[in-house]
């Protein structure tokens, strides 16, 4: 299982944001991969997850971002950057907000990216305080779902209003109640993108 985390790269140039105007275009052209890149590397841990042999990386990432369009604004957008990663490394791809689908996509092998909401008028988001993609990548024997953080650090589930919510094992996987993660999309449409092997 491969782990890659956004933090370990704030030299890493990812360069976003073509489509806004004055002083975030000018972010646009200095945000890294620690900065902005969550959705880079949600598709790597599922591509790991998903296809044997596969030496989809950060670069190709960022390559396949740029060729689809997905960094015209600050970060990746995943419907657009989706469609074309699951139809170059040969998966299905689906959007959607229902959690049954995630339950029957990932019972079946499959794995997603979430699109968590972060903070919002009375609630603190558990996985960030603004829009983040973790990875989904399994269900546990107790019906816990388990994720992949490409911003965890050390402490980051302590936090007031997140504490008790997340389980941390093997280091970097974080476990969490289905309840948990469908507050975490439900201010988002889609929240979610589930891929399976075609």
């Amino acid at each position: 299982m491969k782990y890659v985390n956004q933090l370990q790269y704030p030299d890493m140039l990812y360069v976003t944001g073509c489509d806004l105007e004055g002083e975030a275009k000018e972010l646009g052209k200095t945000t890294t991969v620690k900065s902005s890149g969550c959705g880079l590397c949600t598709a790597v841990m599922i591509a790991d997850r998903l296809i044997p042999n596969c030496d989809f990386d950060l670069k190709k990432a960022m390559e396949l971002s740029f060729e689809s369009g997905a960094n015209r604004r600050i970060g990746t957008n995943f419907p657009k950057f989706g469609p074309l990663f699951a139809e170059r490394y040969g998966l299905t791809f689906e959007k959607t907000c229902d959690m049954e689908k995630l339950f029957r996509c990932l019972r079946s092998g499959g794995a997603a990216a979430a699109n968590v909401g972060g903070d919002r008028e009375g609630y603190t988001g558990v996985f960030s305080h603004v829009g983040h993609y973790i990875a989904v990548i399994g269900i546990e024997p107790d019906g816990r779902l388990a994720i992949l953080d490409p911003a965890y650090e050390e402490g980051i589930y302590e936090e007031e209003g997140r504490k008790g919510k997340v389980e941390v094992k093997a280091g970097c996987i974080a476990l969490c109640a289905p309840e948990v993660l469908a507050k975490e999309i439900d201010n988002r449409d889609p929240g979610l993108f589930l891929f399976h092997r075609a």
